[in-house]
């Protein structure tokens, strides 16, 4: 990631997505793809290399293609909450929630 936007100036020193967007790539496209893979085998049980043509380009598509909107959608919402690093809130010593 570049460390300011080319057009306004806004620093990224803020933003941290982490590994946020290929969590959301596995869990909303990577099952069912791979669901998919599952149901032409079970049903048609077609030689191996027809899934090069149907189930793998279904599966770069679904998980490829949404990493950077997913990213963009992550750090626009770090900036709107103005999200930060985890700090400890330590007064005198004594928990917030009790002693």
């Amino acid at each position: 990631m570049k460390p300011s936007c080319e057009v306004c100036g806004l620093d990224y020193g803020f933003a941290d997505p982490a590994d946020g967007p290929a969590f959301f790539v596995v869990c909303f496209a990577c099952v069912p793809s791979v669901a998919l893979a599952v149901l032409i085998e079970a049903i048609y049980q077609p030689p191996f290399w027809i899934h090069f043509f149907t189930s793998l380009p279904f599966l770069l598509l679904t998980c490829i293609l949404p990493l950077r909107p997913l990213k963009g959608w992550l750090l626009s919402n770090q900036y709107f909450d103005k999200a930060e690093h985890g700090k400890l809130d330590r007064i005198s010593g004594l928990r917030r929630d009790g002693p």
